[in-house]
């Protein structure tokens, strides 16, 4: 072993090697057995706006057209730590949620998976993407403006629960 690759260890006066690199995060299409671990990451976050009218019922019926547009992180036991909702009609789309467990902030996944929803946007030909961030989100709007959104100017949102 090289040298550069040791670590003394004080107490104990040995040798040893550091952890190996973390592997980076990878993002898949969200599957129907994601929903249920989903709506929970949404529920616990407050910043997420999320909307209890969003049931896996019609989390199930967006996945039959916009799975490779929703994105989730998975741990090596399959537990969901991160996920993105999103959708598009004709060119435009729209991005609903993004999510992390607060124990998985920080790590860049919520920019993996943005990076790979924007790449399935560009595969389907969208040119414009939208999305809302709560105000005083800092952290969102560091994510956001990071992957190449910018506020729209003269714009103001609207919504409307049927």
């Amino acid at each position: 072993m090289p040298a550069a690759a040791l670590v003394l260890d004080e107490p104990f006066d040995v040798l040893v090697a550091p952890p190996p690199p973390a592997a980076p995060a990878v993002s898949a299409e969200m599957a129907a057995a994601d929903i249920p671990q989903v709506v929970a990451l949404l529920r616990a976050a407050p910043q997420a706006a999320y909307c209890e009218w969003e049931d896996e019922a019609l989390l199930a019926g967006h996945l039959a057209h916009s799975a490779d547009l929703c994105r989730v992180v998975r741990t090596p036991s399959g537990r969901v730590v991160a996920a993105l909702l999103a959708g598009s009609f004709g060119v435009r789309g729209s991005i609903s949620h993004a999510v992390v467990d607060p124990g998985h902030r920080r790590l860049g996944l919520a920019r993996v998976m943005a990076a790979d929803a924007l790449e399935a946007f560009r595969r389907r030909g969208v040119r414009r993407v939208f999305l809302a961030v709560l105000d005083g989100n800092e952290a969102a709007t560091a994510l956001w403006t990071g992957v190449g959104f910018r506020p729209a100017l003269g714009e103001r949102t609207f919504e409307c629960d049927l």
